[in-house]
């Protein structure tokens, strides 16, 4: 006994010797740089990291289509780990059922390539880039007359069975091929109206909305999806499905507006939809993805506080912000 009693005591000194000879004491060291981490902050739009920034008050919501070259000089932005690309419908399926899956296949052969995941949107239409020709022939219902004020522009009827089985099948091809793909960040719910915000002067009823929100569900079952944030009913319904919630006017801080669709935002619409949508605890399970209103020179311009927006930004939980890849005014960076 007495020896076994000896054994066990030399073999627990040898053990804690050894330990303590591969103890690693490690003392981490202040930094003030900023933290370049995946899957959150800052994001490009339309382009790659490394890539030409836009002017201060411009931006395009067209999506490349080919290769973009590389700045001859790095960019004046900040350091990215998601590029966020947007593509029109016409542009993805300008003849039906012939889907230029080579644009997608390349943005995500590119983030990769800049060390980035692949965010994305596909839209309808907007106010300027119209509906494929092709749909606007196919006997699909139309929501407003050539004569009307807004007729230079084909609107649908979101109603119409024929959009939602057009742009449906878009939807699900695009979940056959990408969802899960481990570079894609996120796929944006993209339904009615302009960009497929899911607002319109033709909304429809909500049961139209939720049957144009489940397709992205059915869709993508792995793939992080981010529910627009316009439409409270719809708002509710697609966070309280899995998806997280994304805004696009971040910086809005107009007191006053004559366009029933496009009222004040961050003093007004934003705060009372937070809490009507009931997403105030999203944020603990899926991303807030917020997007600026115009540019960030546009703020500096029109003298808004930018201070209050980040903080509210940050009262949020944001996730990543869109800055349209415009630069950063020289006063508002760091010393």
């Amino acid at each position: 006994m007495k020896n076994l009693l000896s054994l066990a005591v030399f073999a627990f000194v040898s053990y804690f010797s050894y330990a303590q000879r591969d103890t690693v004491i490690v003392r981490p060291v202040t930094v003030n740089e900023v933290l370049i981490n995946p899957n959150m902050g800052i994001t490009t739009f339309n382009r790659f990291s490394g890539q030409a920034t836009n002017p201060p008050l411009e931006w395009s919501e067209v999506g490349p289509v080919t290769k973009l070259p590389q700045a001859s000089t790095k960019p004046d932005f900040p350091d990215t780990t998601i590029a966020y690309l947007r593509w029109y419908w016409n542009a993805l399926e300008p003849e039906q059922g012939q889907i230029r899956w080579g644009i997608i296949d390349l943005a995500l052969k590119e983030a990769r390539a800049h060390g980035q995941t692949l965010a994305i949107r596909l839209m309808p239409y907007s106010n300027k880039d119209p509906l494929p020709e092709w749909y606007q022939k196919s006997g699909a219902r139309r929501a407003n007359k050539p004569t009307d004020k807004d007729g230079s522009i084909w609107q649908a009827d979101f109603s119409d069975p024929l959009y939602l089985k057009y742009w449906g099948e878009l939807v699900a091809e695009a979940g056959r091929r990408y969802d899960g793909n481990p570079y894609l960040d996120s796929v944006d719910i993209s339904s009615v109206g302009y960009w497929g915000e899911g607002w319109s002067p033709y909304m429809p009823a909500f049961p139209y909305q939720k049957a144009l929100i489940d397709i992205w569900f059915d869709a993508f079952s792995h793939t992080t999806l981010l529910m627009n944030f316009d439409e409270q009913q719809a708002l509710t319904y697609g966070t309280s499905q899995g998806a997280g919630w994304r805004l696009d006017c971040l910086g809005d801080l107009r007191m006053k507006s004559d366009n029933p669709y496009f009222q004040p935002e961050m003093l007004d619409i934003y705060p009372q939809q937070v809490v009507r949508a009931r997403i105030q605890d999203v944020w603990q399970q899926r991303p807030v993805s917020l997007e600026v209103c115009g540019t960030v020179s546009e703020w500096k311009r029109d003298h808004f506080d930018v201070n209050y927006i980040l903080e509210q930004a940050l009262r949020w939980h944001v996730t990543s912000v869109n800055l349209k890849s415009s630069p950063i005014p020289d006063d508002w960076k760091p010393a």
